[in-house]
Parts: C-alpha cells; sequence; structure tokens
C-alpha cells in the first residue's frame, strides 16, 4: 500500500509545514468487514509522533486511537489486512515508500481516562523500524524537549495532524490511500470554561479561530501540539498531544507532553 501526499512543494505554506513534519508520522490501516468482502477496504490514517524514554524509541498517539485499533484486532468480523507507517511528511525524505508495519505483533499500551485528564499510547518500535525512520528524517521526542518546558514563556501555538477530511475513507483501484497533513493556529487558554470540570491531570486547552480552515478537526487526535517562543533566536517546543474537541464551542484537549512522558518514564524505571 502506497500514501500520497496533497503537499505542493512550491508554497512557501509547505516548506514551513514540511519542516515541522519530521515530528508527524502517520499509522495508516487497511481492513474490511468479512461480511463486504466485495467492497473497497477501509483506509484509516492515525496521527502521532515518535518519543524516547528510558532508552527505548515508541510510536506515539492518543490512547483513543490505540483502543479503537485493538478492538478491531479483536474483532471477529473485521480482518485487518495490513498496515504501515508513513514517514513522508519531513523536508527531505529519502524514501516515498511507507514502512510495512507488523501491527498484529506489536504490543500496545494505551490509557484513555477523561477523568483523569489523560489519553496517550504507545507501541514499542523495533531498532529497524527506528532505522527506517531515522533514515527518511523522522526525529523522535527526547527528555531535552520536556523537561523545562514550565521554565518557558510560549507565544503561540501550532496544532500539526491528519484532518478526516484530507484522508481518503477507502483505498482506490490500486490499494492507495490518501493522507495530507495540515497545520492550524490554536490560542492556549490557561482557565477552564465556567461549567466545564476539572481533570486529576491537567490538560491543554486551546481555542480555534472561528475561521479555523476546517469542517472539523476529526482525525487530527494523536498529532502534536507545537508551542513557539518568538524570541530571537525562535525556538518551539512540542508541547501536548491532541486528543479531542467541542465542536460547538472550537475548543480543542490535549495531553500535555511533561505529563505524559513524566509518567512513561516513571513506569518504564518501575518496570
Amino acid at each position: 500500500m502506497s500514501i500520497m501526499n496533497h503537499a505542493d512543494d512550491r508554497s512557501q505554506d509547505d516548506r514551513v509545514l514540511r519542516f515541522f513534519g519530521r515530528h508527524l508520522v502517520a499509522l495508516c490501516v487497511t481492513f474490511r468487514r468479512k461480511s463486504r468482502i466485495d467492497e473497497r477496504p477501509i483506509f484509516r490514517a492515525y496521527a502521532g509522533t515518535l518519543i524516547y524514554i528510558a532508552g527505548r524509541n515508541f510510536f506515539l498517539t492518543a490512547g483513543h486511537i490505540l483502543s479503537e485499533l485493538r478492538d478491531a484486532l479483536e474483532d471477529d468480523r473485521v480482518e485487518v489486512l495490513n498496515a504501515v507507517l508513513g514517514d513522508t511528511f519531513g523536508p527531505t525524505p529519502k524514501s516515498k515508500i511507507p514502512i510495512p508495519f507488523a501491527l498484529k505483533r506489536e504490543d500496545m499500551f494505551f490509557i484513555d481516562d477523561a477523568g483523569e485528564g489523560l489519553d496517550f499510547g504507545v507501541i514499542m518500535l523495533n531498532s529497524y523500524y527506528v532505522g527506517l525512520l531515522a533514515a527518511n528524517g523522522s526525529v523522535a521526542l527526547a527528555e531535552e524537549n520536556w523537561i523545562h518546558q514550565h521554565k518557558i514563556r510560549f507565544d503561540g501555538y501550532l496544532m500539526l495532524g491528519l484532518p478526516a477530511e484530507y484522508t481518503s475513507d477507502r483505498v482506490n483501484a490500486d490499494g492507495e490511500g490518501t493522507v495530507s497533513a495540515t497545520l492550524i493556529s490554536v490560542t492556549r487558554l490557561e482557565k477552564l470554561p465556567e461549567g466545564m470540570a476539572e481533570t486529576r491531570y491537567p490538560r491543554f486547552l486551546g481555542q480555534l479561530g472561528v475561521n479555523f480552515p476546517l469542517q472539523s478537526v476529526r482525525g487530527m487526535s494523536g498529532g502534536p501540539i507545537l508551542g513557539f517562543n518568538f524570541e530571537e533566536p525562535v525556538r518551539y517546543w512540542i508541547v501536548a498531544l491532541q486528543s479531542t474537541w467541542l465542536r460547538d464551542r472550537l475548543l480543542v484537549f490535549a495531553c500535555p507532553l511533561p505529563t505524559l512522558a513524566s509518567l512513561m518514564t516513571r513506569w518504564a524505571r518501575a518496570g
């Protein structure tokens, strides 16, 4: 299975998108319902990024995504045909062919608990996948990305992900699925709106503009949120992982990277 990207290499916006695209990896899965084998297979592209914790590399995405995938893998009515890691969103990919991924054999860990404010999950990657992803320019998050974020003044934020409206629902006659990345500006809110319950672990809360360029942010879950400090030299950090949104209020919720990385580090050392 191959993935086609809608990007236009000639545009300034695309050069910016591709620069940050090195932090984006798509877990693309093709499956079908066994009762409908005459239909073209269903295609899904799940946004994620790479993270390095306690000497190991992981694919990191939203917990509810891995929960959905686990349910599909365990459902006798569903046949998962194949999976690939799409790592061609960066500026200089050496290969435009996605990496075949043995999803059925990989162990998943995830948590999706609204009351706790946690929604993230990981799949550990062996050295074969790590080498191929690195060769194509994908960059894993490491401790220096999150350990000092509490000291930084952030001046702006961008959401990076794979909107469902830019992703095909099914593969075409050649077995190809179409997926395209985008960046969306979001304003961080420091206080919860009235009537909204606190969570045990505070979430990143963002406000989308009324004219934001999508019909929906469905499909953006699992993608990173970038935070910027505009003092020269301009710097950025991955600050959170997208989780969910309230359509009627244009609010987005995300799991802060320092929170999830600290928990992962603690669990890795304990286990």
